[in-house]
């Protein structure tokens, strides 16, 4: 039927759609020296020309080659553990741009899968959270694709350290329901919001862009205790090409960094530790969980057997 996302090939033409972390293990290990020596990882659509690539070596390890066009990034390196390698190959697709990508097949996105993964959780597909549709509507905005499948898959709570993304929450005793995102969305801009576009007002130094709900503004999606704020920069009419805005409060008033990619992919770059900018974030790289939200329970009444309170 065809991958949601990528896809993996050995040379013998054996392939696995949507491979997991144990698929890719399972491919790698069968690599020999007569006539099945590499196995490529690349998206499933044309228009993206990343790929991965693992190839035996001479001296019988592995030689790894990462390439995306669209970052700049072409590295080789050479490693002789298998499972390092998948589990490497994996994150690394994860941070990969599947934007317009839907998942036919209830594959849950290769990003906020990665997070599963960095958060020791099974990357499984959950149900909705809460009516999407409905609930954007009453709350009169769209919020992008990756940030309602980390919704539906990690529920309230902070990811790890001291980061905590904002997610809509029931009324005490209740069950979620559809206005609980509207009661998200109004709770930001009279809080956060408010205090950033009286920032903009008292010197537009300070605050470079509008804040939300004006065209094009600020939308917050995750702070921590130290002050620190992620927004979306509302640019556009598809959400899933929502800039990631981020004020670090230490930085002020030079605290402003904005990042091309959606909310999943910059929550894996910061756990990568690659950018230095981000780890005033408070997002940590261990993989021993550190408050990872739970699952969660069955609601009354609810459709889900995932579904939140």
């Amino acid at each position: 039927m065809g991958a949601d996302f990528y896809r993996a090939e050995n040379e013998n033409g054996e392939y696995v759609d949507d491979p997991s972390e144990a698929a890719v293990r399972t491919l790698l290990g069968g690599l020999d020296n007569a006539e099945n020596t590499f196995v490529i990882l690349q998206a499933e659509k044309d228009e993206s020309s990343w790929y991965g690539s693992v190839a035996l070596t001479d001296e019988g390890g592995y030689e790894v080659v990462l390439r995306d066009p669209s970052c700049r990034e072409h590295g080789v390196t050479t490693e002789t553990r298998v499972e390092k390698i998948a589990r490497d190959l994996i994150l690394w697709i994860a941070r990969r741009d599947f934007r317009g990508r839907s998942g036919r097949h209830a594959t849950l996105r290769p990003d906020v899968a990665g997070l599963a993964r960095i958060a020791g959780l099974d990357p499984v597909a959950a149900g909705p959270l809460l009516p999407w549709d409905l609930a954007e509507e009453v709350a009169g905005v769209r919020l992008p694709a990756d940030y309602r499948a980390f919704v539906d898959l990690f529920g309230p709570g902070g990811l790890r350290g001291e980061l905590g993304v904002v997610t809509p929450r029931p009324l005490p005793g209740r069950p979620i329901g559809v206005g609980a995102l509207s009661r998200m969305v109004n709770g930001l801009v009279n809080g956060t919001g408010a205090a950033f576009k009286q920032m903009r007002e008292d010197s537009p130094d300070l605050c470079p862009y509008p804040v939300h709900p004006e065209p094009g503004g600020l939308l917050p999606w995750a702070g921590n205790y130290n002050g620190d704020h992620c927004f979306w920069l509302t640019e556009g009419d598809d959400p899933d090409c929502w800039p990631v805005v981020v004020w670090l409060r230490g930085g002020f008033p030079y605290g402003w960094h904005r990042y091309d990619m959606g909310m999943a992919r910059f929550l894996l770059l910061a756990l990568s530790g690659e950018d230095p900018t981000l780890d005033d974030l408070g997002v940590e790289t261990s993989t021993a969980p550190v408050r990872v939200p739970a699952r969660r329970p069955r609601a009354p009444g609810a459709t889900s057997a995932t579904s939140r309170q």
